[in-house]
């Protein structure tokens, strides 16, 4: 196997996909096309503040969340908690769920989400939806 077909297991931080979007920053070190984890997806996400994910489902995927640094306010359907430092949320496939970082810091998280192979969306935004749209005020 020549060094350019090898499978991508080791990922330094200066190889992870960077994608710059309003408010967050996503650092995705492995998903379907980029790395050797087909069975995964791994991403780092710093929220500014005032900014986050809008509601919404991962139809074929679980998502572990798990918050680095900073506090962010996670939605998990009509339920809302704060998570800090250490804290982590299990959300399975097909639940709306959404954050945002209501500090005055950045938060800084990562997400595994499982399977990274799917045949629909990676995520469907429901947002606009009640009683979504409500929640989200």
């Amino acid at each position: 196997m020549s060094p350019d077909s090898s499978p991508r297991r080791f990922v330094a931080a200066h190889e992870a996909e960077v994608e710059r979007l309003e408010g967050k920053t996503h650092h995705w070190y492995f998903k379907e096309g980029l790395g050797d984890a087909e069975s995964m997806v791994f991403v780092r996400a710093r929220i500014v503040p005032g900014a986050g994910h809008a509601f919404h489902t991962h139809p074929e995927m679980d998502e572990i969340i798990y918050v680095l640094e900073g506090a962010m306010t996670q939605w998990l359907e009509k339920e809302k908690r704060e998570l800090r430092r250490g804290d982590s949320i299990f959300v399975p496939r097909g639940v709306v769920h959404g954050c945002v970082n209501e500090t005055a810091t950045e938060c800084e998280f990562l997400a595994v989400l499982s399977p990274s192979k799917i045949s629909g969306p990676f995520a469907v935004d429901v947002s606009g939806e009640e009683p979504w749209r409500s929640l989200g005020k």
